[in-house]
């Protein structure tokens, strides 16, 4: 009884020191979060306190409990796996032929579309080279020209006649060679996108086996991850499912795409979901997949601590049952069809309108006779 006063004491202090109207905010904040601390101690001492009476006084009185009201709600099952965002337009640009940069045309960070140039290799000595064979296809047509009119008149032999047609024809081929080269000095975009990074610089020599640029592209993304196998009967086209990226956003998407491989290794398939464009998404991120793998509408779904286990392993909730002004407690063998987070869905033995114990149902046992002090709803998903 002294420690009831002593808190008592304590929190009539507590009223006592109420803030100056010129406090700030958060020190009233503080000082009311301060009271309710104390009053809910002050409450909790109470309870004690009446207990106790109750005990050393002879007046007879009924256990007090409290109970929700069973609705009929939503139930939703969801599982979580791990798996990657990707894009398939994330490409290394190679140049086709080695040479010098002479020119690098775009910065990183730039947005580019298809086909734009990007850098120019140094190409004047195959230029020059197409010069000097351009000189020589200019006579092999003319030669050809004359020959070709005399073996017409059936004037020349046949020999020299296909002599000045094939070497026409020669010159022609590598003429276009040359031109093909000259046009391989130029590095062109593979797809639009934004140039994430430009390896050489102006003056370096570039070769087809290393590359000078990256491309990326964030219109397309999707996430991929591998699902336990264990899933496999779960998980089908169309099904919904957020996609979590930590500290970045949460989208919602759908799986586009289930694969049909097991992998030997790790007894898992892979899906992969399309993600909607964001500029706050990059490949190769981690995501986190929530997949929704059960739906069930108007349904019995209560809180998980309602639910107690019995030493033959049967689940049950204490149930009241009116009798005039008081209720009697049974005891209700229920079937869980699900639990997820702090919700679990009764598939039998209860229905709509059961007033289960609450608060107390740890200290009642089937049979007894108690007083409904508290009743509310199961809140509705």
């Amino acid at each position: 009884m002294k420690t009831y006063f002593t808190i008592i004491g304590a929190a009539l202090f507590l009223i006592g020191c109420a803030a100056p109207e010129n406090e700030d905010l958060s020190r009233l904040k503080e000082q009311r979060d301060s009271l309710k601390t104390e009053t809910s101690r002050i409450g909790a001492e109470i309870m004690k306190i009446d207990d106790k009476i109750a005990e050393l006084s002879d007046e007879f009185s009924l256990p007090q409990v409290t109970a929700l009201k069973v609705v009929s709600s939503d139930f939703d099952h969801f599982f979580t796996v791990q798996g990657n965002i990707e894009t398939d337009l994330n490409a290394q640009v190679f140049p086709e032929s080695q040479g010098v940069i002479t020119a690098i045309f775009v910065s990183e960070g730039q947005s580019v579309s298809k086909g734009q140039r990007l850098m120019a290799l140094d190409t004047e000595l195959i230029r020059k080279n197409i010069t000097e064979v351009e000189t020589q296809y200019d006579f092999a047509v003319e030669v050809f020209e004359r020959q070709k009119r005399l073996w017409d008149q059936n004037i020349g032999s046949e020999i020299q006649f296909l002599e000045a047609k094939t070497n026409k024809t020669r010159l022609e081929n590598t003429l276009s060679t040359l031109q093909k080269q000259v046009s391989m000095g130029t590095v062109n975009a593979p797809f639009a996108g934004t140039i994430d990074g430009i390896t050489p610089k102006v003056g370096e020599m570039a070769s087809p086996a290393m590359p000078v640029a990256r491309i990326i592209s964030l219109d397309n993304m999707y996430v991929t991850a591998d699902v336990s196998e264990n899933y496999l009967s779960k998980i089908s086209l169309g099904m919904s499912a957020q996609v979590i990226v930590p500290g970045i956003d949460t989208v919602a998407s759908t799986i586009n795409r289930v694969g049909r491989f097991i992998n030997p290794e790790n007894r898992t398939f892979e899906i992969a979901l399309d993600l909607t464009k964001d500029a706050s998404f990059r490949p190769n991120m981690f995501a986190s997949l929530k997949i929704n793998d059960m739906h069930l509408d108007s349904v019995t779904v209560i809180p998980n601590a309602m639910v107690q286990q019995d030493s033959k392993g049967n689940e049950f909730v204490y149930v009241l049952n009116a009798k005039g002004a008081t209720y009697e407690v049974e005891k209700r063998i229920v079937t869980l069809g699900g639990s997820y987070g702090d919700d679990t869905y009764i598939s039998g033995g209860l229905k709509p309108g059961d007033l289960i114990v609450d608060k107390g149902a740890r200290r009642v046992v089937s049979g007894e006779e108690v007083e409904l002090s508290e009743m509310n709803a199961i809140s509705t998903k």
